[in-house]
């Protein structure tokens, strides 16, 4: 890894690590690379690199640059879940089942997203579980990163698809209980903050527990608000119509959930709203 060049070329483009790294990681995060060589998630660097004219073959060995296609691929298959669009990310995610995964962290990313896409598909529990044991037993140990509290949420929506209540509560009250300590500092940790708390939500309200699910989805909002993030907001202010007892703030809720839907062109979520304020 040559972080000697990376720090040249910043140094003769005149650039402060704050400049560098504004709009797309901490300052910290670049003070631990170029300082203690600990490097972020390539798609981090890859935008770093970027920025200083840089190709990542300069920066980085071979085999973590060979993973930048699959983790560009993974991205949109990550967008595809926010919108929806199940059965997209699950035809994406065949496309790239054989490419080789050098990096820890397109290993996290391809079990977490193939986990989600299996459990939002509904497909055998054992198939998810399988993806997410991965990540809990082995990649992400000592459970270190966001990688865990996600495939604690995908375990408890397995769960929940699979009709345990009880099994499903103890993997969301893990997420719950770490909800807020989670960093916020890329927008991808943004996007998998929002998405943790949204599905846990999700899980309270249908069990009956709307004071927690309403205190879930209200972070949401705000960490959506703080972070310019619209994606997510048209799922939450639906849920959150659900939860509510009707009336004006009812029809407020449901206006909010259609209009961002149109904006970021959910056609899935979409129809589920129009079809449920018909059924009103």
């Amino acid at each position: 890894m040559n972080i000697e060049l990376f720090i040249a070329r910043r140094k003769a483009l005149g650039l402060s690590q704050k400049a560098l790294s504004d709009g797309i990681c901490t300052q910290a995060t670049l003070s631990k690379f170029e300082n203690n060589g600990k490097a972020p998630a390539i798609r981090i660097v890859a935008q770093l690199c970027q920025r200083l004219h840089l190709q990542l073959e300069d920066v980085f060995p071979t085999e973590r640059v060979a993973d930048a296609a699959v983790l560009k691929e993974l991205a949109t298959i990550e967008f595809d879940l926010i919108t929806s669009e199940y059965a997209d990310a699950e035809n994406r995610l065949g496309k790239i089942t054989d490419k080789p995964r050098h990096d820890l962290e397109t290993k996290l990313q391809y079990c977490y997203l193939k986990g989600y896409v299996a459990a939002l598909n509904q497909h055998p529990i054992s198939d998810v579980l399988f993806n997410f044991d991965q990540i809990i037993t082995d990649l992400d140990e000592p459970h270190a990163t966001i990688y865990t509290q996600l495939a604690y949420c995908g375990t408890g929506i397995a769960y929940q698809n699979n009709h345990e209540p009880d099994k499903a509560e103890y993997y969301f009250e893990k997420v719950r209980q770490a909800l807020t300590d989670l960093s916020l500092e890329t927008t991808a940790s943004v996007w998998r903050v929002i998405n943790l708390a949204y599905y846990t939500g999700n899980f309270y309200a249908k069990i009956g527990e709307e004071t927690i699910s309403k205190t879930l989805l209200a972070y949401a909002i705000t960490v959506c608000a703080e972070h310019h993030v619209t994606y997510y907001v048209a799922k939450i202010k639906f849920l959150q119509a659900q939860l509510s007892t009707g009336g004006p703030e009812q029809q407020e809720l449901l206006s909010d959930a259609c209009a961002f839907a149109r904006i970021n062109n959910n056609r899935q979520l979409l129809k589920k709203i129009t079809n449920y304020s018909n059924s009103l």
